[in-house]
């Protein structure tokens, strides 16, 4: 039922993206019509595949140890397409198909599996010359951390970090983090010395629901940046590989809080709090070839009559980026740890998570075909997964 709502919501936003296209072929008055578009632009496949090939060792899972074992599966597919329908609106549509063929007794993780609606949402361009307010709507992320804002081909850590999978799910309920609203973000750079960046928005959470009460989702984040840009041109999700070129400092500040919810479910389907509120700090650090980047953020839940829920999940990752020709080596450092604790009827992952990362890719044509070779080790009273694996993943990006 579930595939059905998204494959039905990625057909209406379809339909209207459509309409607005013919709309917007009507406005010959108006300044963007006036602009020509390069046919290329209007419609760009997304097609990208990453396939691991990993070896799981002493792998335990709820109270049972495994086999030693190795597993081929497909971790990340994504089809769907992305555009300019004039120069102020852009859309973005894409389904995802995660973790096809993985060993259910192997030592990997991940956020969701099967097939399903990836994103599906539209950005206007509201400034004709500036950077500074662009709307979203559609489906997309409630994104308040550079972690929770970077895509998984951008990290150079195996994957992206685990820690970051609590604070997307205890934002929205998902452990993507993506859910239906409507926000507000912009760059400013001056002179390339210093620059201002932003994300607001509004979400509706399904799983957080409620029959009684109508509390949206607030999410807001903020970023300065010092020496050059992290982007020259305003994209919702932030950039990865700076390819050497970038010396430059960016901090961040993010948070999201939502009021009273009771969904009226029972077991672990159950969602209830007088208030849920998230927030921290980030930090990125590009010098030449080395990037250094890592977030803090903290997250409190509480209701009467109940003890408060507290926790916190942080990274740290450290990469180094050799130029060969035109290619790049990147050896790549990462260790992530969440904690949990307070009432589990609040917040169900009550206990920690810790992971370490160690490893190295290959950009063999930049993020377009990536090799990577890592070896993971895992601990944690909460984690579903807590045994080491060595993988080798291939990326490719149409």
């Amino acid at each position: 039922m579930k595939m059905l709502n998204n494959l039905s919501f990625y057909s209406v936003i379809t339909v209207i993206i459509c309409s607005i296209h013919q709309e917007s072929k009507a406005r010959d008055n108006s300044p963007a019509a006036s602009e020509p578009i390069k046919e290329s632009k209007t419609f760009t496949p997304v097609v990208i595949l990453e396939t691991w090939e990993t070896y799981s060792m002493e792998e335990e899972k709820n109270n049972s140890s495994y086999a030693n074992r190795f597993n081929t599966h497909l971790r990340r597919i994504r089809l769907g397409a992305s555009g300019e329908l004039n120069p102020w609106l852009e859309y973005s549509l894409t389904l995802h198909y995660d973790r096809l063929g993985e060993d259910i007794y192997a030592a990997t993780k991940g956020s969701c599996k099967g097939i399903g609606l990836w994103n599906a949402y539209i950005t206007a361009k509201l400034l004709k010359s500036s950077e500074l307010l662009n709307l979203h709507a559609g489906y997309f992320w409630a994104a308040i951390s550079r972690e929770y804002n970077t895509s998984p081909w951008a990290v150079s850590s195996f994957d992206k970090t685990y820690s970051v999978w609590y604070l997307r799910n205890f934002v929205t309920g998902k452990g993507n983090g993506i859910e239906s609203g409507i926000g507000l973000g912009g760059l400013k750079n001056f002179n390339n010395k210093t620059g201002i960046s932003y994300r607001i928005g509004v979400y509706n959470p399904e799983a957080y629901t409620s029959a009684k009460y109508t509390n949206p989702l607030f999410t807001g984040r903020l970023m300065f940046t010092l020496g050059d840009p992290e982007q020259k041109n305003y994209k919702y999700m932030l950039s990865g590989n700076q390819w050497r070129k970038r010396k430059g400092v960016t901090l961040g500040f993010g948070t999201a809080c939502q009021g009273k919810t009771d969904n009226g479910k029972s077991g672990s389907d159950s969602v209830f709090f007088d208030k849920s509120i998230s927030y921290g700090t980030d930090l990125l650090i590009n010098y030449s070839g080395l990037t250094i980047d890592g977030e803090y953020f903290l997250m409190k839940r509480g209701a009467k009559n109940y003890s408060a829920f507290d926790g916190t999940e942080w990274h740290i990752r450290i990469a180094y980026c050799f130029a060969i020709k035109d290619q790049f080596l990147e050896p790549s450092f990462m260790t992530c740890t969440y904690k949990g604790k307070g009432e589990k009827k609040l917040y169900k992952y009550i206990g920690d998570d810790t992971t370490y990362d160690l490893g190295i890719n290959w950009y063999v044509k930049k993020d377009k075909i990536k090799i990577s070779l890592h070896y993971v080790a895992q601990k944690g009273s909460v984690s579903p997964n807590t045994g080491d694996y060595a993988g080798a993943a291939l990326q490719v990006k149409l």
